[in-house]
Order: C-alpha cells, then sequence, then structure tokens
C-alpha cells in the first residue's frame, strides 16, 4: 500500500489544529511565524490545541486571509513538489 506524502491542502480547514496541520503540512510553519508579532506570541508554542479559527479570533486575525495563506503553504510545499516530479 502506497502513502502519500503530503494531504491534499484543500483538506486544512479552519477547525483544524494547529498541531495536525504542522504534522502534515510542515510548510506551513512560515505562515504562523510571520503572524507572531502580531500575536505577540510564538503561535507555534502557544496555540498547537487551538483551531484556525480560535487562533484567528484570539489575536484579531482575518480568518479567511489566515486560512488561504495556510493552505497556499501547504499546496506549495517544495519538498512535495520536488517528490511529485521524483515520482513521474
Amino acid at each position: 500500500m502506497t502513502q502519500t506524502s503530503d494531504p491534499d491542502s484543500n483538506a486544512i480547514s479552519s477547525d483544524m489544529i494547529l498541531l495536525d496541520i504542522l504534522s502534515h503540512w510542515p510548510a506551513t510553519e512560515p505562515v504562523f511565524r510571520r503572524y507572531d508579532e502580531q500575536a505577540g506570541v510564538c503561535i507555534c508554542c502557544n496555540c498547537l490545541f487551538d483551531t484556525v479559527t480560535d487562533v484567528a479570533a484570539k489575536y484579531s486575525l482575518d480568518s479567511d486571509v489566515f486560512l488561504s495563506e495556510i493552505q497556499k503553504a501547504a499546496g506549495g510545499n517544495p519538498a512535495a513538489s520536488d517528490q511529485t516530479q521524483r515520482q513521474k
């Protein structure tokens, strides 16, 4: 049985916790890091068990933009793209 190395980025939803997102899509970490200054905390350190919606509400982030950036980063994972190219 073959497993895919990177789930579909559209599978990321606003009700997912950050730990699940970061575990399945490591390329999303820089998105969370970009919001650390605005949040005033390390989001990856303090919000791993919060949902995307919870984090956006807690730190007054635009939840649609936040989710979109996370999804975009997940879909644009260079490591996943390299693996896909090698499989062809």
